[in-house]
């Protein structure tokens, strides 16, 4: 059942501005967009310019180099200083990254970039964590479930350890060379927790700098006329076009069969961010999409994640810094 809204009357300016508004609120327009150098990881470029075009916001390019160099026979204790191979590529990435923000420059996009050296999902929650970045834009392959017993991914460490919320796009469905890609006509919200979902703000903040629509898959937990009136007002009081569909037995399979029949569109889900043997065997809605979504998919980790684990990798930075 599908339930459709309209909108209030404000003018499209009106709603995009509260939504920029909002987003700034969430540091939407603050992006970290981490690279390592292959086509592959650019292909997260067209999405986080988008957002930083929605909220009049500035792209972080952000890579990362190994912390040490890999010369075997080390003394234990031996302390590691900067070789001729660590500062070679300290300049390639940097010559790297000044040459992709020259790319975004003429298309508008504000951009600066940064290296670091240290374990590369270390270097993104931490620098997330502490500047104050509200997304993190990434394009990876999600490893599958038997995979993640093996061996762990980028994905999987920052799974375990964000902050923020991921803008995750899976290289294999994006499009490198061809028609760039263009703002959604519709995100796709696939709601667990109710009028609580952490995913919420962030669709209303999306949807109206993006002046997109919202469908609401709403799980049959949390249906109920008076949380479906209630989301209805959050939405249409904001100038948003929503719909709400009640949610079946799969609200994963769902929410990406929907995706599938509008192109385009972007699926935006909360999510506990479990980790470990528990994602591996049970899985979750929001890991089940970031796998097999065919477009963007952004994950917000729930409110009470987020707060703990900034506090774990602001802790963890001051530590750092104390012992140098």
């Amino acid at each position: 059942m599908t339930q459709q809204i309209d909108s209030t009357s404000r003018t499209q300016d009106e709603i995009r501005r509260l939504a920029v508004d909002r987003g700034s609120t969430l540091n939407l327009d603050r992006i970290l967009v981490p690279l390592n150098g292959f086509r592959r990881s650019e292909q997260i470029l067209p999405f986080a310019s988008m957002l930083a075009d929605w909220f009049a916001g500035e792209i972080t390019l952000f890579h990362s180099l190994p912390p040490t160099h890999p010369a075997r026979g080390a003394r234990p204790g031996q302390v590691h200083y900067p070789d001729a191979s660590h500062d070679r590529g300290t300049s390639l990435a940097a010559a790297y990254l000044e040459e992709i923000v020259s790319r975004l420059g003429p298309h508008g996009v504000k951009s600066r970039w940064g290296v670091a050296t240290g374990d590369a999902a270390s270097m993104i929650t931490s620098r997330s964590a502490t500047s104050s970045f509200g997304i993190v834009a990434i394009a990876t392959t999600t490893r599958s479930r038997p995979h993640r017993f093996i061996s762990h991914g980028l994905l999987d460490e920052l799974w375990r350890t964000t902050s923020v919320p991921l803008l995750i796009v899976n290289p294999h469905h994006a499009t490198l060379n061809g028609v760039p890609p263009q703002a959604p006509k519709m995100l796709i919200v696939p709601c667990s927790f109710g009028i609580a979902d952490s995913a919420l703000p962030l669709a209303n903040a999306i949807a109206g700098a993006s002046r997109s629509g919202v469908k609401i898959v709403l799980a049959r937990s949390a249906s109920s006329a008076e949380i479906e009136n209630e989301l209805i007002d959050k939405f249409t009081n904001d100038g948003i076009h929503i719909e709400i569909e009640r949610g079946s037995k799969d609200l994963a399979e769902q929410s990406l069969n929907l995706q599938a029949e509008n192109p385009g569109s972007w699926l935006v889900a909360g999510s506990r961010m479990r980790s470990g043997l528990t994602r591996s065997v049970f899985g979750s809605i929001a890991d089940t999409i970031a796998r097999d979504a065919i477009g963007p998919v952004v994950v917000a980790p729930h409110p009470e994640v987020m707060r703990k684990r900034k506090r774990s990798a602001r802790a963890a930075t001051r530590d750092l810094a104390s012992s140098l």
